[in-house]
Parts: C-alpha cells; sequence; structure tokens
C-alpha cells in the first residue's frame, strides 16, 4: 500500500518539520512505499492531498486540525483513504479518532489499521471533521494563533488563550435550529461536534462519535466570567454537562441565526456569517486503530 504524506512544517509552532522528519526516517527504515510533500501556504494541502489521491489509496494530513481539514477537503468524495499522523497544537481529530499522539504509535496506526467510515460536515460549502463554532472558543483559537510564535505550545496554549480572552467575555442572542427543534438562547458560545474533542483536549461533547451519522450541538448560556473559569477544568474530564448553563442537542442539520460571528472550523476561523451545517453520514473513510482482537 503506498501512502502520500501531506506535512505542514508550520503546524504545532515547529512541531509539525520534526515531526515530519522523524517519519520519514522511520518509514524508510521500513521500506514503506510513501511520498512526502510539503505545504508552503494556507489551503496548499488541499492542492497537494487533490493530486496525491490520484496516485495514493491513503493520504495522511502530517500537521495540525486545519491541515486534516484541508487533506480532508480534497478527498472526501474521492476513493483515497483519509490517514492523520499529529503533528499540530491540539491534535483533536487524533483524539476523536483514537489515533495515539506519539509519532511511533500514530505511524503504526496508518501502516497497520484499519479503514472506516468518517462522517463529514459541510458549513455551507467548506468541509470539516471535527467541529465547527462560534463565541467564546473563537476568541481563543485567534489568540493562540496570534501568538504561534510564542514559547508555549501543545495544548497549555489554549489554556493561556482562554486566560488572555476570558475578560472579553461576551453573550449573543441567537436563535439554533437542530433538525425540528428550535432553541433561542443568549449564549457564550455554540459547538456543532462531529467527534468528542477540541481546544487541545477539552471533552465539549464526551458522546459524539466520528460515524454517528448526527451532530451534538453542544451550548452555553450566558455565565459570568468566574464561572466560566470554574466549569472548564471539568470539560477536560467530560464532567461540565450537569452545568445549568450547559446542554446538548443531537441531529443532522443545524442553522445557528443572529449576530453574525466568526466561525472556527477544526481550528480555521472564517469570516462572520448565519451557519448553517449539514452531516453527510460515512461519506469519508479513515484510517483508525484496529478493534481489539
Amino acid at each position: 500500500m503506498s501512502i502520500a504524506i501531506i506535512a505542514n512544517p508550520l503546524a504545532g509552532r515547529g512541531r509539525g518539520r520534526k515531526v515530519a522528519q522523524q517519519v520519514q526516517e522511520l518509514l524508510k527504515a521500513q521500506n514503506a512505499d510513501f511520498e512526502m510533500v510539503w505545504t508552503e501556504y494556507a489551503g496548499h494541502a488541499v492542492e497537494l492531498a487533490d493530486r496525491a489521491s490520484e496516485k495514493h489509496p491513503v493520504v495522511a494530513a502530517l500537521g495540525g486540525d486545519g491541515t486534516v481539514r484541508e487533506v480532508l477537503t480534497a478527498i472526501w468524495q474521492k476513493p483515497a483513504a483519509l490517514g492523520v499522523i499529529p503533528g499540530g497544537t491540539g491534535n483533536d481529530y487524533a483524539r476523536g479518532l483514537g489515533i495515539p499522539r506519539d509519532t511511533e504509535s500514530a505511524l503504526q496506526v496508518l501502516l497497520e489499521g484499519a479503514t472506516g467510515p468518517l462522517d463529514v460536515g459541510l458549513e455551507h460549502e467548506n468541509v470539516f471533521g471535527q467541529l465547527a463554532c462560534i463565541g467564546f472558543a473563537v476568541d481563543v483559537i485567534m489568540h493562540v494563533n496570534a501568538h504561534r510564535d510564542g514559547l508555549i505550545k501543545g495544548s497549555p496554549a489554549f489554556l493561556v488563550g482562554v486566560a488572555s480572552t476570558l475578560r472579553h467575555l461576551r453573550s449573543y442572542q441567537v436563535r439554533i435550529k437542530v433538525d425540528d427543534t428550535v432553541l433561542e438562547k443568549d449564549a457564550v458560545g455554540i459547538f456543532v461536534m462531529n467527534m468528542p474533542y477540541g481546544g487541545g483536549g477539552m471533552k465539549f461533547a464526551p458522546h459524539a462519535r466520528y460515524d454517528s451519522g448526527e451532530f451534538h450541538v453542544l451550548i452555553v448560556e450566558k455565565l459570568s466570567r468566574w464561572n466560566l473559569a470554574m466549569a472548564l477544568p471539568k470539560v477536560y474530564s467530560g464532567n461540565h454537562l450537569d452545568h445549568p448553563a450547559v446542554s446538548i442537542v443531537s441531529g443532522r442539520e443545524v442553522s445557528i441565526e443572529g449576530q453574525s460571528l466568526p466561525i472556527m472550523l477544526d481550528g480555521d476561523v472564517f469570516p462572520a456569517r448565519p451557519i448553517q451545517a449539514t452531516i453527510k453520514p460515512r461519506a469519508a473513510k479513515v484510517v483508525i486503530p484496529k478493534a481489539p482482537a
């Protein structure tokens, strides 16, 4: 089996380049049939993965969640399967798919894993596989992206982003429609989840699954900065769902109207507009760990 690896050297504040070099050495030592190509600018992974999918049955994204989203964008309607090698800041695709975050173990999954179905989200014309969100979390990711050259890397970078943006916490009047359920809320954040994790390991929607055929929509209603700060540690274990300001609704089609806000899809920020998200059940293929015998 031949594998194409689309590597983002800038992912994870330089971690992507180190992981890619390690992967090259490991694959060469195993005489694996692979091709590695490097991204040079935003959106380049889409072009590279599109070409690679014509020659390789597996196209792997090596980088952060944004790199994975770009590769998925290129191949979700093609026969090639998506592979994931974590090399970014959050690496929440890997968490959601059960792929180890250490390089050697992730590579073993890529070479020896099983191919399974992956639901694909469409927000208007944009593809996502992990989450779409508006509100506070977008402010955090914008802070993280603006400080890519800082010394703090990985999941702690998200915690610094939370601390830096918490003082600007705002709520927004929104109308949320999930299938036939309509809700009017004053919310600080809304997360349309296709997997459990976001923000570098925050378990926003503990029961969301990449092949379930439905989104889990997490709604965080208006609350004080202090209450949000106290609730955030619980998100890592998924124990935040008992908070009175938190609720989850499941469905296949989601619209969010009201004040237009920037939208975050899998770590990439898009211009403000109302959200229109639809799930395409099992529309793509992904390499995941084999189930225990």
